[in-house]
């Protein structure tokens, strides 16, 4: 089966599923108008060149179903990306070019995310991104809401008194920021009049157009599992709508591009309540969250919260 032939069956295949639309980028736009234009010579597609050898397309013959495909892939080609992105509504790729190694693609996201048109425009987020930190091979993707006035200033997300819970809830789990992975929804700290030290929850608008950025971010790294730090990050996420957060934790089955999702409190909850049943249970999602990355437990990390007996 050639690379043509493999796309219609993916494209049947998603359509089995539901889907209307698939959104491409520039570089996938070239392959179809190249399929395009060598089916219009004489049914024959070329493939992706891999090699000297691979040049020489080989025949194909288009049935009555694949033509029918092939015009829909036609007017996918030469829709215009205005358009397509009104169509998804307007909201575009973060698809920045690099050289394809992991490396350049990290390198692309930095390069291309202080100037990227569909968050600039905006106008409602202040200048400095706050890219995320860690090891960039984590099986563990911790994801927060927005930075904040310590987050922009020391260019590194959850600083201040709810990094500080959040660097001791790793300590139990025996991990660290340096083999997890930790970043932020929105990137940038929203913006507001005359601003000091506070800091807005992201509004809708800002959300939707940094979770492509986030979803690069999700793509390059590839974790096992990740864990959405309150309900800004949990809806932003899993698209569920503005259920509460008991509602999002409850989703244990969730995932995003076959991830498994887990929601739990954000660090800073940890400030403002003493609440043991809550903690009982932030510290069970960090359980699961190790399970799932395949990551060992001790007796003593499964008994944290278990009756002490009493002493003798």
């Amino acid at each position: 089966m050639d690379a043509l032939a493999a796309t219609l069956n993916y494209l049947n295949t998603l359509r089995a599923q539901g889907a209307e639309r698939l959104p491409i980028d520039e570089e996938a736009r070239g392959i179809l108008r190249s399929w395009m234009l060598a089916l219009k010579r004489g049914g024959r597609a070329a493939r992706p060149v891999e090699s000297a050898a691979d040049v020489a397309p080989k025949p194909m013959s288009v049935g009555a179903d694949t033509e029918a495909h092939i015009t829909e892939l036609r007017a996918a080609a030469a829709r215009p990306v205005e358009q397509e992105q009104r169509d998804a509504g307007e909201i575009p790729f973060f698809r920045p070019a690099h050289s394809g190694s992991p490396e350049s693609a990290w390198q692309a996201l930095e390069q291309a995310l202080p100037t990227w048109k569909p968050l600039r425009e905006l106008g409602t987020l202040r200048e400095l991104p706050v890219f995320g930190t860690g090891s960039r091979s984590a099986s563990i993707m911790f994801v927060g809401d927005c930075p904040n006035y310590g987050d922009e200033r020391n260019h590194s997300p959850f600083s201040g008194e709810a990094g500080a819970k959040f660097d001791a809830m790793l300590g139990a789990m025996g991990l660290s920021r340096e083999s997890i992975y930790l970043t932020h929804l929105v990137k940038f700290r929203p913006a507001q009049p005359r601003q000091t030290l506070n800091t807005r929850a992201p509004n809708e608008r800002e959300i939707a157009l940094s979770l492509p950025v986030l979803d690069y971010e999700i793509g390059l790294l590839q974790p096992k599992v990740i864990v959405a730090l309150g309900i800004i990050a949990a809806r932003g996420i899993l698209q569920l709508g503005p259920l509460p957060l008991a509602a999002y934790q409850e989703q244990r089955a969730a995932r995003y591009r076959g991830i498994p999702v887990i929601v739990t409190h954000h660090p800073s909850y940890l400030l403002r309540t003493a609440d043991l049943a809550e903690r009982r249970r932030l510290w069970e999602e960090m359980l699961r969250v190790m399970e799932l990355a395949g990551l060992p437990i001790s007796a003593k990390q499964r008994g944290y919260f278990l009756p002490k007996p009493n002493a003798i």
